[in-house]
């Protein structure tokens, strides 16, 4: 099938495409625009997202998607949901946007992995947010691929969940994110003491706030 008729062939179940930065993890500040993808295996109580958790609806295509992303104008992409790696139509969307230039970004609770997203894995910038829901459990793929972790620091994050050993690597390179569940200011001052557990066993991670909320933008 030539690469035209993949795109017009090939149909996504999107909740949104928008215009926004960063808001959140390592790249926090990056002119971005959003797609976000239809449904989620995963179920947390603080979702804020809920409109996106369920699957089904209506889809639009690849091609059209293409489009509506190059007519915003920042070239970083975050493919996002819902859960983006339930959908093997994201494979097929990275791709694209590679071809066309653009830096992509894939935020992903950890648990699934699409066939095929290997062969392009080393060029995304994979952020991974291991769930409470999940018992904090990541595709062992996702932990050789990724470029973050972000845990989210709600009433049950404990210490001891980001010092399992299969999070080490992340830890000795600096690439743990700890983000207070909805900015709430309990949840930043149990972040700060998370930061200072850690710093006291060897390790530095990051305290990184939902930074759009605090600007208000989407």
């Amino acid at each position: 099938m030539l690469r035209d008729q993949v795109r017009e062939k090939v149909s996504l179940r999107i909740n949104e495409i928008y215009r926004s930065i960063q808001g959140e993890g390592l790249l926090v500040g990056t002119p971005s625009v959003f797609v976000r993808f239809q449904g989620c295996n995963l179920r947390c109580p603080w979702c804020d997202q809920p409109e996106a958790l369920s699957f089904g609806g209506p889809s639009i295509s690849l091609e059209e998607v293409i489009q509506r992303v190059s007519s915003l104008g920042p070239k970083h992409v975050v493919i996002t949901g819902g859960e983006p790696l339930a959908h093997r139509e994201v494979v097929d969307l990275a791709r694209e946007l590679l071809k066309r230039g653009f830096s992509v970004q894939i935020e992903t609770n950890g648990t699934l992995w699409p066939d095929g997203l290997e062969d392009v894995a080393n060029r995304l910038h994979i952020t991974c947010s291991p769930k409470a829901v999940a018992d904090f459990k990541v595709d062992p793929r996702i932990l050789k691929w990724a470029k973050e972790l972000k845990f989210v620091v709600d009433e049950v994050l404990k210490a001891e969940d980001l010092l399992r050993p299969e999070f080490h690597r992340f830890l000795s390179q600096g690439k743990v994110v700890l983000q207070p569940e909805s900015n709430r200011k309990e949840m930043l001052l149990k972040a700060l003491s998370l930061q200072e557990d850690l710093l006291s066993k060897g390790f530095q991670v990051r305290v990184i706030p939902q930074v759009h909320k605090f600007l208000g933008v989407p």
